[in-house]
């Protein structure tokens, strides 16, 4: 699968960030569901596993090293 365009993800990420202060896969995935995102964006939302961001960046970050995302 060829990584998608970080806009894909961002709104989830932000926005999981904003109700908790740091990103974690359950919230992202959530929020990703309930606005019945396509498939490619719950798997690239999935990679995040069982870390905790503290920052958008930071799960950006990663995201990008993972191939999930590109910038």
């Amino acid at each position: 699968m060829s990584p998608l365009p970080w806009i894909s993800v961002a709104k989830y990420v932000e926005d999981a960030h904003s109700f908790k202060g740091r990103v974690e896969r359950a919230d992202c995935l959530d929020l990703a569901f309930s606005n019945h995102a396509p498939d490619e964006v719950v798997d690239a939302l999935d990679a995040l596993g069982s870390r905790i961001f503290p920052t958008v960046a930071a799960a950006k970050e990663f995201l990008v090293a993972q191939k999930q995302v590109t910038q």
